[in-house]
């Protein structure tokens, strides 16, 4: 997992309100990242208006069913919900998963009992 200073967070978002999206110049002065990894700190962390409160009803089901037309493919499904992350829809992908398993455990369980 790559490490990122507060000091380098903070001097990513001064050079984007500076010079944009111009994510080579920002690595150059930045000096510690490469232009890729400035670009996707910006777009997963440090971007605003990306939304951290629990996804709600509606957010999973557009998850659920983008993930039925796009499969795995994160980025793609989070550029339909805008203020999301693909970190944070793959998470929320996972998590709707694993409620999944654990009600199939339960109804097995159920179908042994009776």
């Amino acid at each position: 997992m790559l490490k990122w200073s507060s000091q380098e967070d903070a001097a990513v978002i001064n050079l984007y309100e500076v010079c944009g999206p111009q994510w080579v110049t920002i690595s150059r002065i930045l000096g510690t990242k490469s232009a890729k990894q400035c670009s996707q700190r910006w777009h997963s962390t440090l971007r605003p208006g990306i939304n951290r409160r629990p996804f709600t009803t509606i957010e999973h089901e557009a998850v659920r069913r983008l993930y039925c037309v796009h499969g795995a493919r994160w980025a793609r499904i989070s550029s339909s919900l805008p203020d999301r992350n693909p970190g944070m829809v793959k998470a929320s992908w996972e998590e709707m998963e694993e409620e999944r398993k654990r009600i199939r455990a339960r109804m097995s369980v159920a179908r042994l009992l009776n």
